[in-house]
């Protein structure tokens, strides 16, 4: 008996140290380096994207500056494991020196950790669901400059025009409502698993003449962008397999004349060692399915800080 208590003390100890060795080779940094791709022949317009990570952008039109999901807060494995997540407020400062909104796809801490430190300093407003908009309100953000995000609604930002959508999370591990709810708008420091998120958000964004889908999740069911087309499809590619069947039901909808992936880097990595995959991922895969549905559609895969001008908009049926 004494035996089989040692042993199952000792399992429970060295067996979760086990695994965050495994976890920790298995997520090591593997350099990435992105094809170099020909630039879009479409008429461009005056709107500028800069890719940040994760699935985090800078938009801007040189009059209004907007971020989407700006998250640089970079955690390695056993970090989420040893102690509350610690966003990087110094590293957000010289990454995104400047904001007007922000707008926030759901509220996992990969999307939304950095938010309010950078609202805080930049005076920029937040736009998302209830989870993302307690999130910036437990870290002191004032009410007037948060906005909760409705399914179906067009808002005016600044010089943008922005519609937005529901979308949906993919199934962690494969079951459904993990890290899921609400987070209080009195939350303290949180460990990675509190950052739960209510709901997930796409959103169609427009100025300058362009006009662009931030649709970060590979999931999607049909008229979920509502029949609105968009030169630029920014698509998550990291969770449900992106069909030709799938994209072409996207690109029906967008009609884009440029497809942006994303969520494809190493996230537990830091941005400083640069840009690598996550493990996994068939990047390759995803591309074809997307050439399957739009052979004429330029892919690009960015790295960071590269910054792209967007097509102009398709017009409107």
């Amino acid at each position: 008996m004494k035996r089989f208590a040692v042993g199952a003390a000792l399992t429970t100890v060295f067996l979760p140290l086990l695994l965050l060795c495994a976890a920790s080779v298995r997520f090591r940094h593997a350099p990435y380096h992105p094809p170099a791709e020909a630039e879009s022949t479409a008429a461009k317009g005056r709107l500028r994207l800069t890719y940040r990570g994760i699935s985090g952008y800078e938009l801007t039109d040189g009059k209004t500056v907007v971020l989407l999901d700006p998250t640089v807060t970079r955690p390695t494995v056993w970090d989420l494991f040893s102690r509350r997540l610690r966003p990087d407020e110094a590293l957000s400062g010289r990454v995104f020196p400047r904001a007007d909104f922000i707008l926030v796809n759901h509220a996992h801490y990969d999307h939304a950790a950095d938010v309010p430190a950078i609202a805080l300093r930049t005076g920029a407003t937040v736009v998302g669901s209830q989870s993302a908009c307690n999130l910036a309100l437990s870290r002191g953000v004032p009410p007037g400059r948060v906005r909760l995000a409705v399914p179906g609604e067009r808002l005016t930002l600044g010089t943008f025009t922005v519609d937005v959508r529901a979308s949906r999370h993919i199934d962690l591990l494969g079951m459904k409502g993990l890290m899921a709810g609400t987070i209080a708008p009195t939350a303290g420091p949180l460990w990675f698993w509190q950052y739960v998120q209510d709901a997930a958000l796409a959103y169609r964004l427009e100025a300058a003449g362009a006009s662009v889908w931030f649709h970060p999740t590979s999931t999607f069911k049909r008229s979920e962008l509502g029949d609105l087309p968009a030169g630029t499809l920014i698509m998550g590619v990291n969770g449900e397999e992106l069909t030709a069947e799938r994209m072409r039901l996207v690109f029906a909808e967008a009609r884009p004349r440029l497809i942006l992936p994303t969520h494809y880097d190493n996230l537990f990595q830091p941005l400083e060692k640069g840009l690598a995959l996550m493990p996994g991922l068939d990047l390759e895969a995803a591309r074809r399915a997307a050439q399957a549905a739009g052979a004429d559609v330029p892919w690009r895969v960015l790295d960071y800080g590269q910054t792209v001008e967007l097509p102009a908009a398709r017009p409107e049926r």
